[in-house]
């Protein structure tokens, strides 16, 4: 197999480069680099790329510890005779293309102090070799890499240099930037190292031989590896590896890109160069043996790089599409949830493949969709929901035949782990051994309850908390007191938390501990802009250099004391350099986890003189310019302007604005390309002048005024290429589509129109094409160029050249169905699972024409309907021709119909019988009872009448709940009946009502107490069943009547007739109203009255015979009394109410003879439990006698046990209705 490897870099021209860098493979899904077909015409075999390369965006980085391993010897390269202390050097030229934080560069320039930067605007310039700051931090050199920044020195005469070359070959190159053996200023050590660019990865290597400690006498100590974006806020460093005093040797460090990653294209060819797919997994359908050729294509810093690799296919006839069970029933499939993210990877061979298939020569994927099975592709991996749902599995055969089935899943996720990342920031003083319980910190991570979790587990790294890699999980022995040695100001320690349950299902989460020891820069540099030695500082303004993106609150104090009381602080200082030194003291605090800290810092403020500008304020008038290209703005060098801002010897640099606001000294949004500022109206630019951290403002005002627009627009020519030789195109062709003549002020009479083979050669006008061309490829692009005579102004717009060959129709087959079944078979021959078939090469422009008879081929009469085609009779061959423009095409071909295969059902008819509820005509029905019996897997729709069938209109939409009518609708339902691999079957469902034995029953009306009989009749029913239920749903009866109801509420009949049928009624039973006695009052010993309410007029009586409308009643037969109420209109009585008529046997004799020897009063149960009072009194008023009883009162005549004199004695009852008095007379003989 052939490997190509190209490098496409569009500069001026473009160059190709050849050669293998990683590997690509094209193979079928098997894993076979070349493949035999033999399924015949419309066969297809999913082909694939492995061994594809990943490179990423350059937005973000990770560092992590490699192998020792130099690239080159570390003298070895272009030396740059590096005898210069603190000076860049010259620019150097990368040779590809290099990514660094979002940039491209092809450029660069060393410091000798161990770091190179891609601002070659540094070029020659000093450099400050003292690390003032922690990287990131815009004290540091932008746009730089540093390994190893230290402050260093080349000599004459020692064996040390600076070198740089290139290795490999594109593009796999490797830029190398050798320090060696730098001698650390000061001292006698010296420190080698090694940059390593790396070409499409855009990965950087810094590789150390030896950093040694500084001497004491070195000038500045500390030393930095890292990398740092141009504006300063961004940047990486390897732990232990930032600002500060450290050593080491034989190290190595890779930078990796992580941003997105960058996502190639695919493009699949066959032998006749045409298009076949641009997916990294296509369908090949060849007609013949063929070779396929796949180009992956990468857009990486500008640059094109292809991989490409071919596979061979054999074509042949005679296979067949593999046996599986369709639909597939796997049982249910219960998974962990791991990580609680809804998408869990999926075992599909061991869960679910042997419910397909059990043939291990077959390949067997899943899909999501039918449509995404019939593509192909590399098929689903995870679940991603629970539940009952269908996907769709593709199994492919050796021969390259496939089947499409369902399978039918049921998932269920066991409980989920919740938890959530967690953060923690320290204090510590950057060299501490700093402790922390990891058992503490993890259940504030848990959102699941705690007591759900079996297992707890850490771990330093993702992958082995995943894994699990048990080899590497922190003992618990030290989870309690894990030490954090690192030392440093910022120090980043992260765990991964494994959470475990029951079920084995796991969680992992990620716990940040960030140790801080807030530090600053001593040294401040403050910009004296009006250069009079004196400068009012608002110390505000150095919170961003002073904090160094640190979390700290910055506040400012006079002295030591003050700052560490943190009491009167300052918010400005008037800076004067006649009293230097000029120092402040700094206070730094922080919000951290294990309590608040602060640091207290001196700070040196110094005058620093600002650029003196030979203008401030530039002013330039284009006049008329040309709007090049009609986008509505021009590029202008703003560059140009510097010599007019200043004129002098000094170095400044040059950044430029579009917004100053002068009061706040704040510029924002900056020029990133000054070299090229569109303008598109009157502009004014402000531009920073800089030297250091200070700097002077200048002003740029740009007027003008467009010239009139050349207004044109993209076109394409088209030509049949039926000899694939190769048609000569004329490039004028195309001017009267592309010039748009009614937004032009010119003609095209005043253009001169040029062309060229890219879009930069015609804006530069540089190797201009003679007219016309020929063009063998299938799509060509060359750009035209329309210049105005009179202005000089352009616009270029691109010109496709379509080469089109002449689609090949082949015959094919076709079966067909009678799909809406009126006897009649009909298909549609554009659906493209047929027209792939009946053209060699498929491609969206074909076009294709049918014809009934070869004769109507060559009088140019197509079918006209051919997405509907169902003639009579229904012919068993038709023709076809294939064209992609018009008149491109070769002969026709045949197409031969078969009539497919019958489905098979369990029956043509049904009848549905169901009872007519309410005998109205009208039922909701299940029509779809009955799909089990006509035949499983299969796909029913229903339709009201056979006209409706077969034009596919008014669709039952909900055939188990269908409304219907017998005065609308006939009394018949046809099926459709459809079965992937089946022509429809007819099936027809005949609806038969049965009349309902349908009555109505009125309200029962009963005196409470009396009760009524319901007894209807309902026998004109024909009824062989009754069934009574009361109000509350009980059955009651299953005789035709009830004899005797007595409880008032809702009550139902139900009746089954003959037929089957059956109706329920409900029906109210009422009591009628009546008077309610609500009270008894005693009006004496033997009258009442009675006190009763009601809606009418009431009549009262003790008999329940005789009535009168008083309700009182006087001289009562002693004794119980029962009152009775009622309506003067009803003969429904009420609840009756009992009293007491009270006559008294006054004389009592105690003298034990056995004649009135006590006194009794015995009918007093007339009131139930509740009891009675009577108390008798002597003359005196003294109580003898006392008894509360609720049946009777007995009194021997004593009191206290002894008798009393004869004498009266006055009594007092007190009853529930009435109190009365009397006498007893006493007489004892004794």
């Amino acid at each position: 197999m052939r490997k190509l490897l190209v490098l496409i870099a569009m500069i001026s021209n473009m160059f190709l480069y050849s050669q293998s860098c990683s590997n690509i493979t094209a193979t079928d899904i098997f894993g076979n680099t070349s493949v035999q077909i033999s399924c015949g015409s419309g066969a297809c075999i999913e082909l694939t790329t492995t061994s594809i390369p990943t490179t990423f965006l350059t937005t973000s980085y990770k560092v992590e510890p490699q192998v020792y391993a130099p690239v080159i010897p570390f003298n070895q390269g272009t030396p740059i005779n590096a005898n210069t202390d603190d000076t860049f050097s010259d620019i150097i030229p990368i040779p590809f293309n290099f990514c660094f934080y979002g940039g491209t560069y092809n450029k660069l320039v060393i410091s000798p102090n161990g770091f190179i930067t891609f601002d070659i605007t540094q070029a020659k310039l000093e450099n400050n070799p003292n690390i003032l700051d922690d990287n990131p931090s815009s004290s540091l050199p932008r746009n730089s890499i540093f390994g190893v920044m230290n402050d260093l020195i080349y000599s004459p005469g020692e064996d040390s240099e600076i070198y740089y070359t290139v290795v490999g070959s594109a593009p796999c190159r490797k830029f190398i930037i050798n320090f060696y053996k730098a001698r650390i200023t000061g001292c006698t050590e010296t420190s080698t190292s090694q940059i390593v660019l790396s070409e499409f990865s855009n990965e950087i290597d810094i590789i150390v031989e030896n950093k040694p400690l500084p001497c004491a006498t070195a000038k500045f100590k500390e030393s930095l590896i890292g990398i740092m974006n141009d504006d300063g806020d961004d940047g990486l460093s390897p732990p232990a590896r930032n600002k500060g005093i450290w050593q080491t040797g034989n190290e190595s460090w890779k930078y990796s890109p992580t941003g997105a990653q960058v996502q190639p294209t695919f493009t699949w060819k066959n032998s006749s160069n045409q298009v076949v797919g641009t997916t990294n997994t296509i369908n090949a359908c060849p007609t013949k043996t063929d070779k396929y050729t796949v180009n992956v294509n990468y857009l990486v810093c500008g640059n094109n790089f292809t991989l490409s690799d071919d596979i061979d296919i054999t074509y042949g006839q005679g296979g067949s599409a593999p046996i599986i069970t369709d639909p597939a029933n796997p049982p249910r499939i219960t998974l962990c949830d791991n990580n609680a993210d809804n998408s869990e990877v999926m075992d599909w061979a061991t869960l679910v493949t042997p419910y397909v298939t059990t043939d291990p020569t077959l390949n067997v994927r899943y899909y999501n969709t039918r449509a995404a099975a019939e593509l192909g592709g590399a098929g689903i991996t995870t679940i991603t929901k629970e539940g009952q749902y269908q996907i769709f599995t593709r199994v492919t055969n050796l021969s390259g035949c496939y089947t499409i089935g369902i399978v039918n899943l049921d998932i269920k996720f066991l409980d989920k782990i919740k938890a959530i990342d967690i953060k923690k920031l320290y204090c510590f003083d950057g060299m501490e051994d700093f402790e922390v319980n990891l058992k503490e910190l993890y259940p504030e991570m848990l959102i699941t309850p705690i007591s759900e979790i079996k297992n707890v587990t850490f771990y330093t790294t993702l992958i082995d908390a995943t894994v699990p890699n048990t080899g590497t999980e922190i003992p618990d022995s030290e989870l309690e007191h894990y030490l954090l040695k690192q030392d440093g100001n910022v120090v980043i320690y992260t765990f991964f938390v494994r959470f475990e349950n029951a079920d084995g299902c796991y969680t992992v989460k990620k716990i940040t501990i960030e140790l801080r020891n807030p530090i600053t820069n001593s040294n401040q540099n403050i910009c004296d802009f009006a250069n009079d030695g004196t400068e009012t500082v608002s110390l505000n303004s150095l919170n961003g250099a002073v904090s160094a993106g640190q979390p700290v609150k910055v506040s400012y104090f006079p002295d030591s004391a003050s700052a560490n009381a943190n009491s009167g602080a300052i918010t400005t200082y008037l800076l004067q350099s006649s009293n230097a030194p000029n120092i402040i003291y700094v206070r730094l605090d922080m919000v951290a986890d294990n309590g608040n800290c602060y640091r207290v810092y001196p700070v040196s403020l110094t005058l620093t003189s600002s650029p003196i500008l030979t203008k401030e304020l530039v002013t330039r008038d284009l006049g008329l310019i040309c709007d090049n290209n009609n986008d509505g703005s021009e590029p202008i060098d703003l560059r140009t302007f510097q010599k007019e801002i200043y004129f002098g010897t000094d170095t400044f640099t040059y950044t430029y604005y579009e917004s100053y606001n002068p009061a706040t000294g704040v510029f924002s949004n900056g020029i990133p390309n000054p070299a090229a500022f569109r303008i598109s109206k009157n502009t004014d630019v402000y531009v920073r002048v800089s030297k250091g951290a200070c700097f002077a403002v200048a002003k740029i005002t740009i007027n003008f005024n467009f010239l009139p627009t050349v207004v044109i627009k993209s076109t394409f020519i088209a030509k049949c290429d039926k000899e694939f030789d190769g048609e000569k195109f004329d490039l004028n062709d195309a001017k009267p589509n592309m010039f748009i003549a009614a937004q032009n002020t010119e003609a095209l009479a005043d253009m001169n129109v040029y062309y060229y083979v890219s879009k930069d050669n015609a804006i530069k006008d540089i190797e201009r094409l003679t007219n016309p061309v020929i063009s063998v490829e299938i799509n060509t692009e060359f750009w035209a160029r329309f210049e105005s005579k009179n202005y000089r102004c352009y616009s270029v717009a691109s010109i496709l050249l379509k080469n089109y060959h002449p689609p090949k129709a082949i015959p094919s087959a076709i079966k067909v169905c009678d799909n809406n079944l009126d006897g009649n078979p009909e298909v549609n021959l554009l659906l493209p699972e047929f027209t792939k078939n009946m053209v060699s090469e498929t491609d969206p422009e074909n076009n294709f024409r049918f014809y009934l008879t070869l004769a109507d081929v060559t009088a140019n009469k197509p079918i006209q309907n051919p997405q509907n085609f169902s003639p009579k009779p229904f012919p068993g061959r038709i023709y076809v021709l294939v064209e992609n423009i018009a008149g491109c095409f070769t002969l026709p071909a045949s197409i031969d119909f078969t009539l497919g295969a019958g489905l098979s059902v369990g029956g043509n008819t049904f009848t549905l019988e169901q009872c007519d509820g309410l005998n109205d005509g009208q039922e909701t029905i299940n029509l779809s009872q009955f799909e089990n019996q006509i035949t499983a897997g299969a796909t029913y729709f229903y339709y009201p009448t056979l006209q409706d069938l077969n034009n596919d209109t008014r669709k039952i939409t909900t055939p188990s709940a269908y409304a219907y009518d017998n005065s609308v609708n006939p009394p018949v339902v046809f099926i459709k009946v459809t079965k992937t691999g089946y022509c429809p079957a007819l099936v027809k469902i005949n609806i038969k009502f049965k009349k309902a034995p349908v009555f109505d029953l009125d309200k029962y009306y009963f005196c409470p107490g009396v009760g009524i009989p319901i007894e209807p009749d309902l026998s004109y029913l024909n009824p062989e069943e009754y069934t009574w239920k009361n109000p509350a749903g009980e059955t009651i009866s299953k005789d035709k009547s009830l004899p005797n109801v007595q409880i008032a509420g809702k009550y139902s009949l139900t009746i089954r007739s003959s037929t089957g049928c059956t109706h329920t009624d409900y029906f109210d039973v009422i009591a009628y109203e009546v008077p309610i006695i609500r009270q008894l009052i005693g009006l004496s010993a033997t009258s009442y009255k009675v006190i009763a309410t009601g809606s009418r007029k009431i009549v009262y009586s003790i008999d329940g015979i005789n009535w009168q409308n008083s309700n009182v009643f006087e001289n009562l037969t002693p004794g119980r009394i029962t009152f009775y109420v009622r309506f003067e209109d009803s003969e429904c009585l009420g609840d009756t109410k009992d009293g007491l008529s009270v006559k008294i046997v006054n004389v009592i004799t105690p003298n034990e003879d056995g004649k009135n020897d006590t006194w009794s009063f015995n009918i007093m149960d007339v009131y139930g439990d509740t009891p009675s009072t009577i108390e008798i009194y002597d003359e005196n008023g003294i109580i003898v006698h006392e008894q509360t009883d609720a049946s009777r009162f007995f009194w021997n005549g004593k009191f206290n046990g002894r008798s009393l004199p004869t004498a009266s004695y006055w009594y007092l009852m007190i009853f529930p209705d009435k109190t009365i008095t009397g006498w007893i007379l006493l007489k004892n003989r004794n």
